[in-house]
């Protein structure tokens, strides 16, 4: 996994279906594609001026578009991007890499899962996303 892949919002586009499945068109993730953070969306002044790299590192965090992302993506993925930046905050970012390893790796073929299915994008297996946290 790449640590340039981990958004400032807490999004690990190592995961994402967009970075990771074959059959998808691909992209390189938000830091490398100069996109900053495609879930805020430019919103974040601070982000913008680059005076922080990740939300946790906001005196508002979590902001209200965070939390906005956040709510979205708990519900419809299982997949909570406050936790990871609380994660790395506490842990840093080498433990936060080493945890998603253990946590979306298939258990079938060993490749990457992705945060968007149930079905691993290599060898189609079906696994519950409700596990992985």
């Amino acid at each position: 996994m790449k640590r340039e892949l981990v958004a400032p919002c807490g999004m690990n586009c190592n995961l994402c279906s967009w970075v990771v499945d074959p059959s998808k068109p691909g992209c390189a993730g938000c830091r490398p594609r100069g996109r900053g953070c495609v879930h805020k969306k430019g919103l974040c002044r601070k982000l913008a001026k680059q005076e922080i790299d990740f939300c946790h590192q906001c005196g508002e965090f979590p902001c209200p578009s965070l939390l906005l992302v956040e709510k979205r993506y708990v519900r419809a993925h299982n997949y909570s991007f406050v936790e990871n930046l609380n994660y790395i905050r506490k842990q840093g970012m080498p433990a936060f890499l080493k945890r998603e390893i253990k946590r979306y790796s298939c258990p079938s073929c060993g490749k990457l899962l992705t945060v968007h299915s149930d079905i691993c994008p290599h060898c189609g297996q079906r696994h519950n996303r409700k596990n992985r946290r």
